[in-house]
C-alpha cells in the first residue's frame, strides 16, 4: 500500500512540474513582450553557456542570456529568433521553438504515465 502511494505521489508531482511548465511558457506568449532577438554570441553563465540575446524596444537596447541546451539545435552569430520575456522580470524568457523546453514538458508527462502504470501494476 505504501509503495502505491509513493507512486501516485510521484506521478503527481510529474504532472504538476509538467502542468507549471506549460502555463509559464503560454503566460509568456501571451502576456510577455515578444521581440525579434539578434544571437551576439555565447558567454558562461553561473548556469553554464548562454546565448547573447539582444534586441530593441520603446525603452531602449537590451541584452539578454539565454541558456544554452547541452544538445539539439545551436544558433550561430547573427541569427534572429523570436523571444518572448517578462519585462518585470528579463530572466523569465523563452525562445519560439526551444526543443529544450518541449522535451522537459514531454518528459514530466512520460514520466508521470509510467509512474501510474507501474503504479496499477503494483495494485493487481
Amino acid at each position: 500500500m505504501f509503495n502505491i502511494i509513493i507512486f501516485l505521489l510521484g506521478a503527481g508531482i510529474m504532472f504538476f512540474m509538467a502542468l507549471r511548465s506549460v502555463l509559464a511558457r503560454r503566460r509568456l506568449c501571451t502576456q510577455g513582450q515578444k521581440v525579434t532577438a539578434t544571437v551576439e554570441g555565447t558567454v558562461q553563465s553561473r548556469d553554464g553557456g548562454a546565448y547573447v540575446l539582444a534586441f530593441t524596444t520603446a525603452g531602449g537596447s537590451h541584452r539578454l542570456h539565454y541558456p544554452k541546451p547541452a544538445r539539439g539545435k545551436s544558433f550561430a552569430v547573427g541569427d534572429t529568433v523570436t523571444l518572448y520575456y517578462d519585462p518585470d522580470d528579463p530572466e523569465k524568457m523563452y525562445v519560439e521553438g526551444d526543443r529544450a523546453t518541449l522535451g522537459a514538458e514531454v518528459l514530466y508527462t512520460v514520466i508521470g504515465v509510467a509512474l501510474l502504470v507501474l503504479t496499477v501494476g503494483i495494485a493487481r
